[in-house]
C-alpha cells in the first residue's frame, strides 16, 4: 500500500496517520513494525513517532509471505462458486456439507483448503471473516491480506455486516416475528446451545415469504451472532428448521438444515447475494409450485 501524504496533513506523526487516517489497529502497526519493509517512508526504516511533511511516500507491506502461510492447509482442488475477489478479499457462495476451517475429521475438504488452492500461486492465508457450520450454505467473507482482515474484522465487531438467512421451518407462521431469547452452551456439549435466562443476548427477526400448514420460506435477520442462534431461536418458538437433526429433526426431502445466508451488506464496501441453493428450492416448489420468492 502506497500513501502520500497532503498539504492537509503536513507535520501529522507517523502513528497518528496510520492509527487515525488509515484506520490501523495497534496489532497490525505491531506486526507492521516488525517486517524487513512493513513501514517505510520516502523509502526509508522510520520511527513511527516521526513527523511527516506533504509529499512524503509511506508504503506499507502487507503482503503475505511464504513464512505466514500454515504447512498444515492442504491446495485441494475444490470448485467453489465465486461471488466477488479483488486483491483484498474474496466473498464465496459456500455449497452446504463444505466445512469452512479445517478440523481432525476435515482436514482437505473445506473452503480454506479450496480457496488454498484457487491462490496457489502466492502465499495464501486463510482468513474467515465470518463463518458458516458446515451444513448452512451462503455467503461468506474472506480476507486476502492483513490490513483488510483488520478492517473487516472492525466492522463485523462493530455492527457493520448486514445478513439476511432464508429459513425454512416447520409450520405456519403468517405474521412477521422477533426472539428476544438469551443463549448459552448447554451443559456437557461442546455443540449444542439453549434458550437460557443465563446465556448471552440474542435477537432474530423473521419475516414470512412463503407459507402453508406444513412449512414456512422465511426471511431472517439475526441481529446478534450467537452459534447457530437462527437454529436455535426457530426451535424454541417451535418452529425447527426442517432437516435440522440437532434441535428438530432430519427430513426425507432434504439432507442437512434448510438454512441459507442469502445476503450480506458490509458498511461502506457493498451488498453481495447468493442464490437459493437447488436442494431448498427444490423442497420449496414441494409446496409452492408456482410462487415466487422476491
Amino acid at each position: 500500500m502506497r500513501y502520500i501524504i497532503n498539504e492537509k496533513q503536513d507535520k501529522i506523526v507517523l502513528k497518528e496517520l496510520l492509527k487515525n487516517e488509515l484506520g490501523l489497529s495497534t496489532r497490525l502497526i505491531i506486526s507492521l513494525k516488525q517486517r524487513e519493509n512493513g513501514i517505510l517512508v520516502n523509502g526509508r526504516h522510520e520511527n513511527v513517532l516521526k513527523t511527516l511533511n506533504a509529499g512524503d511516500v509511506v508504503e506499507l507491506d502487507f503482503a503475505d509471505k511464504e513464512e505466514d502461510t500454515s504447512e498444515y492447509l492442504e491446495k485441494t482442488n475444490i470448485p467453489i462458486k465465486i461471488i466477488y475477489e479483488d486483491e483484498n478479499f474474496t466473498i464465496v457462495n459456500k455449497d452446504a456439507n463444505m466445512p469452512t476451517h479445517q478440523s481432525l475429521k476435515h482436514y482437505t475438504d473445506t473452503l480454506a483448503n479450496a480457496l488454498a488452492y484457487r491462490y496457489r500461486e502466492r502465499p495464501y492465508v486463510f482468513r474467515a471473516i465470518n463463518r458458516l457450520d458446515k451444513d448452512t450454505s451462503g455467503v461468506v467473507v474472506t480476507a486476502n491480506n492483513r490490513f483488510f482482515a483488520d478492517v473487516l474484522s472492525r466492522k463485523l465487531k462493530s455492527g457493520g455486516f448486514h445478513k439476511k438467512y432464508i429459513a425454512i421451518v416447520s409450520g405456519r407462521i403468517d405474521i412477521d416475528g422477533k426472539i428476544d431469547a438469551p443463549i448459552k452452551r448447554e451443559k456437557e456439549s461442546i455443540i449444542t446451545r439453549i434458550v437460557s435466562p443465563d446465556g448471552d443476548a440474542a435477537t432474530t427477526e423473521y419475516k414470512p415469504l412463503l407459507a402453508c400448514d406444513d412449512i414456512s420460506v422465511l426471511l431472517v435477520t439475526p441481529i446478534t451472532g450467537r452459534t447457530h442462534q437462527i437454529r436455535v431461536h426457530m426451535a424454541s418458538i417451535g418452529h425447527p428448521i426442517i432437516g435440522d437433526d440437532l434441535y428438530g429433526s432430519s427430513s426425507e426431502y432434504i439432507d442437512r438444515q434448510a438454512l441459507h445466508a442469502y445476503t450480506l451488506k458490509i458498511d461502506g464496501i457493498g451488498e453481495f447475494k447468493a442464490p437459493i441453493p437447488d436442494d431448498m428450492m427444490e423442497l420449496i416448489r414441494r409446496y409452492f409450485e408456482n410462487d415466487e420468492i422476491s
